[in-house]
């Protein structure tokens, strides 16, 4: 995929898709038991950072020792420290994800939820069809695949619920991935 068509296009789906991550990353901050439609799920607690380091080595772990992440074929990411402490994002001509890690206002983004939400860009740019939305199906999709790969099933579930009930998009994985060979 050309990452200079991600760059370029608008991204309507990505308001719908904070919003649904906001609330997915408020369960994970406290984990522990969610009553979800008559039955209780046991989300995990997200795990956090302290420093470039520790996220690099997180990530480089995900993608190597999770069989999910490890057949899509792809190495671990670039992580660089951003300065200033707003915001995270990927690079996608460079293909880096840029995270603040310094001052107490960057704690915000030491957290897993975050450094997931960057590793799925990474992963949706190698996927996805030229034009697409940054976070558009593929995104979704991706982050989808990568919080199962990290925080397991349920975690899974209640994120891709809270993507359909604020109405973004879900691309479907099994079109999206069909060239990978599942574990």
């Amino acid at each position: 995929m050309d990452p200079n068509a991600l760059v370029s296009a608008p991204d309507a789906h990505r308001a719908k898709v904070y919003s649904a991550e906001d609330q997915f990353t408020s369960l994970m901050n406290r984990g522990g038991k969610v009553e979800f439609f008559g039955s209780t799920l046991d989300i995990p607690v997200q795990k956090r950072f302290a420093n470039i380091e520790s996220i690099r080595s997180y990530v480089s772990g995900l993608f190597g020792e999770s069989e999910l992440v490890h057949a899509l074929g792809l190495n671990p990411p670039t992580i660089r420290e951003r300065k200033g402490s707003a915001k995270a994002h990927y690079e996608f001509t460079s293909q880096i994800i840029a995270i603040p890690v310094t001052g107490q206002s960057a704690t915000w983004a030491l957290r897993e939820s975050v450094v997931l939400h960057e590793c799925a860009h990474y992963v949706a740019a190698k996927f996805a069809p030229a034009g697409e939305q940054p976070h558009g199906p593929t995104f979704t999709a991706s982050m989808l695949l990568l919080v199962q790969a990290a925080l397991g099933d349920q975690a899974r579930l209640l994120l891709a619920t809270g993507y359909l009930e604020i109405g973004a998009i879900v691309g479907d994985h099994e079109k999206i991935f069909e060239s990978v060979k599942a574990p």
